[in-house]
């Protein structure tokens, strides 16, 4: 063999050898390659998965903010689920939304809700506020309770709150606050008080009288700086003369006889209203007699008297809700006793007028949709008894719920 021959040979198996190594790393690379693509794969499907839960958190929100709370939208998360091809949507007792996709992956994804809602109360009083006489209230409430019950709320009050058992001829008389109506506090609702929510006072009970304030469980709200404007209107107080403007104005009256009572009035200026929103609103004093002359049909309607006094005798039972408004920088109440000297309705009540008394009952308004006092520096006083079952559909406002997302709440699992 010649030298020729063995370079040949040499060069044929370095250039094999090389060949051999080449193919090695081509493989090790494309390995890694195979490794870098179904990791990519993955990726798509994993954020594949988390889309369409994101679609699902965006799905509950959007039906929480349609129907105004969550208890009105679940009925509707199965329309987020079926329509995004999801396992579940709900939203748990802390408020998260949880969307969960099980298809293609597994992932959980759930965010934080907040929802500043309007204020809860059956009644609310931003006056003194007292009642004489006999009591069954069922009450509005204010979300879920841990135990699976509801936060009840009958009163929320922001000054003094007392509770007179005495009266005449009765000595039966208490304040008791059963469960809550069905579909009383929204459309739906079905369910109890919790424990500490029902309050049973048999007993004379002042809310500034440390031996008999505890008296007040949990359902009477003490709330020195609610506002109750903007939760029953939508707008912002500075937006009065708008928010009239969306109603039926009319000037009380204080007469007792005729066709210029405040009672006939209100009645007209309600008959007056055709396919719409039945709302009065009546500015001045106002003195209801019995209150026989107000509209006693079932449609749900809203009355408000403005900056004025009410005097009313007799029980009435009126479908909707009363809201009673005083700015005392317009109307003074430090002193109104020649205003009660000209309501003729007075002379059924005399022991019950006082120096700042804004409103007054000798028996009861029985009011389905809530009554509002926001009269602040007033008196309101009601004498006599009342069954108050409480029911947010007879009141034609809209629910004015504000739910947002709280922000850094977000899980992904």
């Amino acid at each position: 063999m010649n030298k020729y021959q063995q370079s040949g040979m040499t060069t044929l198996l370095i250039t094999s050898m090389l060949l051999i190594v080449a193919l090695l790393f081509s493989l090790a690379s494309y390995k890694n390659l195979f490794y870098q693509i179904k990791r990519t794969q993955n990726e798509v499907v994993a954020r594949q998965a988390h889309w369409a839960a994101e679609g699902g958190l965006e799905c509950g929100f959007a039906a929480i903010q349609y129907a105004g709370s969550i208890s009105g939208a679940s009925s509707t998360f199965n329309d987020c689920e079926t329509s995004l091809n999801l396992a579940d949507v709900d939203v748990d007792a802390d408020n998260y939304i949880n969307s969960k996709y099980d298809k293609i992956s597994n992932k959980l994804v759930k965010k934080k809700i907040n929802i500043s809602s309007r204020l809860a109360g059956a009644i609310q009083a931003r006056s003194d506020f007292k009642l004489i006489g006999d009591y069954d209230i069922s009450p509005d409430v204010e979300g879920k309770h841990n135990n699976g019950d509801y936060k009840c709320v009958a009163i929320r009050y922001s000054n003094r709150f007392i509770f007179d058992k005495t009266e005449p001829g009765n000595s039966e008389t208490e304040l008791e606050v059963m469960d809550p109506i069905e579909n009383g506090p929204y459309p739906g609702f079905n369910g109890e008080c919790a424990a500490g929510y029902r309050s049973h006072l048999k007993v004379t009970t002042d809310s500034f009288n440390d031996d008999t304030k505890d008296n007040l469980k949990s359902d009477f709200v003490y709330d020195p700086d609610f506002d109750p404007f903007e939760s029953f209107f939508g707008e912002k107080r500075s937006e009065l003369e708008k928010v009239k403007g969306e109603f039926v104005h009319i000037l009380g009256s204080v007469d007792s006889l005729g066709d210029d009572t405040c009672g006939k009035k209100i009645k007209n200026a309600f008959d007056s209203i055709v396919n719409e929103d039945k709302k009065v609103w009546v500015t001045g004093d106002c003195d209801l007699g019995t209150g026989s002359d107000l509209p006693q049909d079932s449609d749900p309607k809203v009355l408000v008297i403005e900056n004025g006094i009410i005097a009313k005798w007799a029980s009435v039972n009126f479908t909707g809700s009363v809201y009673h408004l005083i700015d005392p920088t317009i109307y003074p109440v430090s002193n109104l006793l020649d205003k009660w000297n000209l309501m003729p309705t007075k002379v059924q009540f005399p022991h019950l007028v006082e120096i700042n008394s804004v409103y007054i009952d000798g028996g009861s308004f029985n009011t389905t949709g809530g009554i509002v006092f926001d009269t602040p520096g007033g008196l309101t006083t009601i004498n006599g008894g009342m069954v108050f079952s409480y029911d947010r559909g007879t009141n034609p406002l809209p629910i004015n719920n504000k739910i947002t997302w709280q922000q850094g709440s977000w899980h992904d699992f």
